[in-house]
């Protein structure tokens, strides 16, 4: 089944259109998405996303809720899988929000978007070379295979507890990393103290 048939997908917000000119009186603040704050490895992060100031209360469809897919629309098309956590997050126009009926979790679905063979799909509908632009409808068409929910879930299951130990490996490497650096570093100054105290005596 074509995913437009399995959820609702629409655009994010133009940004400017909804944007307070200074001075306002009543601005209403919001955090929002960029491209900067999706990373590859498909979750947000923090340190990225930004204040928005909108001159009026935004319409509830452009806000992230809990299940909701973001996607990329340039390259890598990176999906993301909005929790509790970033819930009523403005998303730009250069994402896609998609919103599974129950047919389909979400779950499954992040997996399934950020698969190696869903993103060669999608380059084959770029608009424009320069920036690997692709239009929205390029994630409506998607051919969707539909599993039993039970299957959706073990697969979901699965995907979310790799990230999850992938995640912590990577901790674990840069705590190495840094424990390492620092013990050469000591071992230099260790190094260069006795030189200190060799000419000093001499």
């Amino acid at each position: 089944m074509k995913l437009s048939e399995l959820a609702t997908i629409k655009t994010g917000l133009v940004m400017a259109r909804k944007q307070a000119k200074q001075p306002c009186k009543e601005v209403v603040w919001y955090k929002q998405l960029n491209l900067r704050s999706i990373h590859p490895d498909g979750y947000i992060e923090r340190t990225y996303v930004e204040d928005f100031g909108a001159k009026e209360t935004l319409p509830a469809e452009y806000l992230t809720q809990s299940g909701d897919i973001v996607v990329r629309l340039t390259t890598p098309y990176t999906a993301v899988l909005i929790d509790d956590e970033w819930k009523g997050v403005v998303v730009p126009s250069h994402f896609v929000i998609i919103r599974p009926d129950n047919r389909l979790l979400s779950e499954y679905l992040y997996w399934l978007l950020n698969t190696k063979k869903i993103r060669e799909k999608l380059t084959q509908n770029v608009s424009s070379i320069m920036i690997g632009t692709i239009k929205p409808k390029s994630y409506a068409c998607l051919d969707i295979e539909i599993l039993s929910l039970e299957q959706q879930q073990r697969i979901a299951r699965l995907n979310l507890l790799a990230k999850k130990e992938l995640d912590l490996l990577e901790r674990l490497k840069e705590q190495k990393k840094l424990y390492y650096e620092t013990a050469i570093d000591r071992i230099q100054r260790e190094m260069r103290d006795k030189e200190y105290e060799k000419d000093d005596k001499e």
